[in-house]
């Protein structure tokens, strides 16, 4: 890489130019001089450079001013600035305008080289970085947000501003619409690409413990803290968290989760101490929001700190002209990982497939699609290799009926009744259909009373 590395020196000093140039290509590097900061411009001009050294008194431009122009239209050329006449206010300009070092003359030779060495080596590390952006981008990216239809279009085109910006963002969708994976490609399109990313489901702790998970505790804080933790919200500190199912998050949550919105601040359970941290929040929830604020389960508050930026993710039936890119990309997807030939699906499995509501979402066509690539002989998916549900046609939405039928339990427990019906009592199963944590599935099952049968 040395050999390849171009440096230019500004200089007005003949003298310096010359024993300059002669040092950095003893040392392997390809120099250019300039006597002033016109000639620099114009050099810069035409050529490619990696590194500038320029000096701060030079006739009618001087060095600063140079600088300046340098970063406005170079901005990967890093600059070190040199001086006889060196005040503290030059200094701190240079640095404030994206000076890498500011050096005194009689130069340090030596010292010199070594802020060289360390440019390489910062140039080495981003261009990794940008490599590992790219990686992250191809895997987690809003490219993974399969579909052509008009609204995933819009959800992309909206992932792709809100990415530039920290803003609180709430994605709203039916369960397996895919809010998990548009909260990824905020993340991994975003400035904080490289910094923590922290997930957690609101739904899969009982209040208590979703307090310690978010806030952490001191030692001593309750019986069984034998040690400090540290919770999510300063795991996360850079990078984003994603609190997921936000909707079932208890009111005394929200209150404390609202004062760390606002000021970015809390204090472990147990301690007095005041931890800042600087969190982007991507949000999630398969709720109506605006139903919970008018029965008073959700914070207003909360509500309008959250509501930024709303990011309504269709269900899957209401994109079905998606589902045939959807299929292509699982196909792939799952052909490859199993070390199969790609398959294809014929138009009788087809036929059900379009036919079949998919109250699951995005993430149960993934999974009937898993499902047949593994059982489907000469890389042909047929009927017989799709789930049974559907297989046997649409699965019928509860019912309402004309008396105590009316409610929105009664149809939440038709629904979640047919579906264990339908997975033979899998609870498992049960619950990745239904786009829900296991342990919401129990305490939905017991708050309904729901008997069937067990096989899981």
């Amino acid at each position: 890489m040395e050999n390849k590395l171009k440096i230019l020196v500004v200089d007005d000093e003949v003298n310096l130019l010359k024993t300059l140039s002669d040092i950095l290509r003893k040392n392997g590097y390809g120099v250019s001089v300039a006597r002033n900061a016109r000639a620099a411009l114009e050099t810069l001009g035409k050529d490619r450079f990696d590194i500038a050294l320029i000096d701060v008194r030079m006739p009618r431009v001087d060095g600063v001013e140079l600088l300046e122009r340098i970063k406005e239209k170079h901005q990967g050329l890093e600059v070190i600035v040199m001086t006889a006449y060196g005040t503290i206010e030059t200094a701190i300009r240079s640095t404030k305008l994206g000076a890498y070092a500011y050096m005194l003359k009689p130069l340090d030779i030596d010292e010199m080289l070594l802020n060289i060495q360390k440019i390489i080596k910062l140039k080495s590390l981003r261009k990794e970085a940008q490599f590992l952006q790219r990686q992250l981008m191809e895997e987690h990216g809003d490219k993974n947000i399969i579909g052509d239809s008009q609204s995933i279009r819009q959800v992309v085109k909206t992932i792709k501003k809100v990415s530039t910006s920290d803003s609180t963002v709430l994605t709203i969708g039916e369960s397996g619409t895919g809010k998990e994976m548009v909260s990824d490609a905020i993340h991994y399109s975003s400035r904080r690409y490289a910094k923590p990313y922290v997930k957690i489901n609101c739904a899969a702790f009982p209040e208590n413990l979703l307090e310690s998970e978010l806030f952490g505790y001191e030692k001593g804080a309750f019986t069984g803290a034998d040690k400090q933790k540290i919770g999510k919200f300063e795991v996360a500190d850079g990078g984003t968290l994603f609190l997921d199912e936000i909707g079932d998050m208890p009111l005394a949550m929200q209150a404390k989760l609202l004062r760390v919105l606002e000021k970015g601040e809390f204090e472990r359970l147990g301690g007095n101490k005041v931890i800042k941290v600087d969190v982007r929040f991507v949000a999630a929830t398969n709720q109506n929001l605006e139903l919970m604020l008018k029965e008073k389960r959700f914070r207003i508050d909360l509500f309008y700190r959250l509501n930024t930026v709303i990011i309504n993710i269709p269900s899957l039936l209401e994109r079905k002209e998606d589902i045939p890119l959807l299929i292509d990309h699982f196909i792939e997807k799952f052909s490859t990982e199993m070390n199969k030939r790609a398959s294809r699906v014929t138009d009788a499995a087809m036929e059900l497939i379009m036919l079949y509501p998919w109250p699951g979402n995005v993430r149960e066509l993934a999974n009937a699609i898993e499902r047949a690539t593994i059982f489907c002989e000469d890389s042909v998916i047929k009927p017989a290799d799709l789930p049974p549900n559907v297989r046997e046609g649409h699965v019928e939405l509860p019912t309402v009926g004309t008396s105590g039928e009316r409610t929105l339990e009664a149809l939440e427990k038709r629904y979640i009744t047919d579906m264990l019906r339908l997975t033979r009592g899998n609870k498992n199963e049960a619950a990745r259909i239904l786009g829900i944590h296991r342990e919401t599935l129990y305490k939905k099952i017991k708050k309904f009373n729901i008997q069937i049968n067990n096989n899981n």
